[in-house]
């Protein structure tokens, strides 16, 4: 590794532990976003089924479907690490269905130890949470995290064979990659299936750190300068587009074959990385931070001097973190009170966001999505700060019970509304994303 490289790479080391996650509440924007579109409305019920019926069913298919996956991604995904032939993917008619869904996770590269219950989050509303009957499912039940990152959710699970609404099995889908499926998967994060999976060591942050080992999958770092990229290859490891690719492909198989449960919680798989790169944190490394900046602080730290590195990288943290925390208490917000026409709500479904861009194509997330929130991501860093200029390290470490939104709201409505304006817009690019893979798809 030559010296700036060393050097860059010691910067990135800790920006990914608090932001691994782009949107804390994915499944509230897919709710909104869909919800705008009559056509999604009008869907009728799909029929609950384990991944296990899905695969027994198609499993064969699948064997050819996936290669062809493989092949689209060694031409069109930049860097990607192929998968080892050995992880190909084959079906046993005569073996169990605990031994299908491992052999189709292990084939697309994702935890084998994902849970996948069947199981619906419902929508935070006082009339949907009383009107349910179903049995309650715990964090762990959904989850390979310890620590729940998405706050007072509801899950509750479902029976085989009964009938749902698409738009909850999408929503709920679209939180689900937050929750392990790219856990785990590199060389040096000290897992076995890490280290035949061929993706090589994990580009981004600490491996120690496994929660934040999906980060590579669910970030874009397709525009930063060429300095940042000769200084680091490991920003051009990021591999949300091959994610994206694959779920939609699985969805539309699993539609067209007669398999609508599973079709739909895979695009709402797919829909979670495209709605991850409308985060600004998630499209640019160090929001607020020059390139020589950021160099020079790297360069101290390796002389004995870290505390300008460390304040950079604590400072990027600590907003995101502040801003996702903004941001789903100001849903919850209205949704608690039953105010569906909230303009932060009603910004998921602004339809004017969609016009000339109807659809997502293969390479949208790049040239589109990503350098769009790009683009944004120092004003909003800048706004952050102006909203919470007095961080620190005691009142982040307890931000899971505080409401900075309630607090802004109490001590600083002025900047408060330039934050939610701000997120609006974001919210619009979300909502957008989100309905491009619906129209694709259907």
């Amino acid at each position: 590794m030559r010296w700036f490289e060393r050097l860059f790479f010691g910067l990135l080391f800790g920006v990914a532990v608090s932001s691994a996650h782009a949107w804390s509440r994915h499944a509230i924007g897919t709710w909104q976003a869909l919800n705008a579109l009559p056509e999604v409305r009008s869907e009728p019920l799909v029929k609950v089924e384990p991944l296990s019926g899905f695969l027994k069913d198609q499993g064969p298919a699948l064997e050819g479907l996936l290669q062809q996956e493989e092949q689209w991604a060694r031409g069109h995904v930049r860097n990607y690490p192929a998968r080892p032939e050995v992880l190909a993917y084959h079906h046993d008619k005569d073996a169990d269905a605990s031994v299908w869904v491992h052999r189709f996770l292990s084939a697309v590269r994702a935890n084998p130890n994902m849970p996948l219950p069947l199981y619906l989050q419902l929508q935070p509303t006082t009339q949907v949470l009383a009107d349910n009957h179903r049995p309650s499912l715990a964090w762990q039940d959904i989850s390979l995290h310890k620590v729940s990152g998405v706050v007072d959710a509801k899950f509750v699970a479902l029976r085989d064979a009964e009938f749902v609404a698409v738009l909850d099995v999408i929503a709920t889908a679209s939180d689900e990659p937050d929750y392990g499926l790219d856990i785990g998967l590199w060389e040096n994060n000290a897992t076995e299936f890490g280290q035949n999976y061929g993706f090589g060591k994990q580009p981004l942050d600490d491996p120690k750190h496994l929660a934040s080992s999906q980060m590579a999958f669910h970030s874009g770092y397709f525009h930063e300068s060429p300095l940042m990229y000769a200084s680091s290859g490991a920003l051009r490891r990021t591999f949300p587009e091959y994610r994206m690719h694959l779920w939609q492909t699985l969805a539309r198989h699993a539609m067209l074959s007669g398999h609508p449960y599973w079709g739909w919680r895979f695009a709402g798989w797919a829909m979670h990385y495209a709605q991850d790169l409308t985060q600004p944190y998630h499209a640019n490394v160090l929001p607020g931070s020059s390139v020589t900046g950021m160099l020079w602080a790297d360069m101290l730290a390796i002389t004995g001097m870290p505390q300008s590195k460390d304040e950079r990288l604590q400072r990027v943290s600590d907003r995101h973190a502040a801003l996702e925390n903004f941001h789903q208490q100001s849903l919850l917000a209205a949704l608690n009170k039953g105010d569906f026409n909230h303009p932060n709500l009603l910004a998921f479904a602004n339809l004017s966001k969609d016009q000339g861009r109807l659809v997502l194509t293969e390479f949208s997330l790049r040239e589109d999505v990503s350098k769009s929130a790009y683009a944004a991501a120092d004003e909003l860093d800048a706004l952050v700060l102006k909203a919470f200029p007095m961080m620190t390290a005691e009142l982040m470490n307890g931000s899971q019970s505080l409401s900075f939104y309630g607090m802004l709201t109490q001590h600083n409505p002025v900047v408060r509304d330039a934050l939610d304006k701000n997120l609006r817009d974001l919210s619009g690019n979300f909502g957008r994303v989100t309905r491009a893979i619906w129209r694709r798809l259907r």
